[in-house]
């Protein structure tokens, strides 16, 4: 009796905090698992209308997307500069390194925050920004090579097919180096330093230090910005439709195109649903292979286990 009276208890106990849940899972279903059930319907169906003429096509639309050049070229664009994009990593490495170096104080303050002050400015405002720094004629990204080239740079950034995907990796890199840089950082400075301090009396030296002791160290950081930057660079969209003039595209040529971009094409300018959603499921899919992937190198399901 006295072990259900207190179970009871418990039970209530723990119930107090549930009605603090229920805003926040009324929310999730309401806006993430309904429409999810209904991409999942729509990538099923022919819908040119939503609730109107739907037609059941199995998976027809799943058939023409991968048998469609424009979409297999949107997912190259997407695989590319997600790829590119990971150049991140490295450039945050060695910037918090280097912040690392400089001790505790104002001027790692100064760095610190001068390295992540592009994450802070609104994205749009960097983007129309670097409009004028990556221009073909007159850019300062030209000036800077011509100055430093003795010669005349015009590298068309953002409106040569050729240069489009690095126009762009640049853009990023400046827009997301910054939150590299913090979390290399974070996790740098939570290495003892008494393993830094062993090494030295065994003389090693400062490139071994970085390459048998920081770099083996940081591997749990490395796996956590790898997986997370490619899931945000699979969803790439804003930066590229701006630097597209404002078009779904993917300008010059197509070559800026990602699947986000794609299916904002044919849920808006062209309406196809089925299209659409099926474009959707895709990068569902590669999101969530990438999240496995995750799961699988942090050990997290083996750590669950052994629990």
């Amino acid at each position: 009796m006295n072990k259900k009276k207190h179970w009871k208890m418990q039970l209530k106990k723990q119930l107090r905090w549930y009605p603090f849940l229920i805003i926040s899972v009324a929310a999730l279903i309401l806006f993430v698992y309904i429409p999810m059930g209904h991409t999942i319907e729509y990538s099923l169906y022919n819908v040119s209308i939503v609730g109107y003429g739907e037609k059941f096509v199995g998976l027809k639309n799943y058939r023409t997307l991968l048998g469609q050049s424009q979409f297999l070229r949107s997912l190259w664009n997407t695989m590319a500069l997600t790829v590119m994009g990971l150049l991140t990593i490295p450039l945050g490495f060695f910037l918090a390194v280097f912040i690392n170096s400089l001790g505790k104080g104002k001027t790692q303050s100064f760095f610190r925050i001068g390295f992540y002050l592009p994450n802070i400015i609104t994205g749009v405002s960097v983007i129309l920004m670097f409009q004028a720094v990556l221009q073909g004629d007159g850019g300062l990204l030209n000036s800077f090579l011509s100055f430093i080239t003795g010669r005349e740079i015009s590298i068309r950034w953002i409106s040569d097919v050729r240069y489009a995907k690095l126009g762009a990796t640049i853009l990023w890199c400046w827009m997301n180096t910054g939150y590299s840089m913090l979390v290399n950082l974070a996790s740098l400075q939570s290495i003892p330093s008494e393993i830094y301090e062993a090494a030295v009396v065994d003389g090693a030296t400062p490139w071994k230090k970085i390459r048998y002791l920081t770099i083996p160290l940081m591997k749990n950081c490395f796996t956590f910005l790898l997986v997370t930057g490619v899931i945000n660079g699979l969803s790439r969209f804003t930066d590229l439709y701006i630097l597209g003039t404002n078009s779904s595209a993917g300008l010059p040529g197509g070559t800026l195109q990602t699947i986000l971009m794609y299916i904002y094409q044919f849920s808006f300018e062209v309406p196809n649903f089925g299209i659409s959603s099926a474009g959707s499921m895709i990068l569902f899919a590669l999101v969530f292979i990438f999240t496995m992937i995750n799961v699988k190198m942090t050990g997290f399901l083996n750590d669950e286990e052994s629990n």
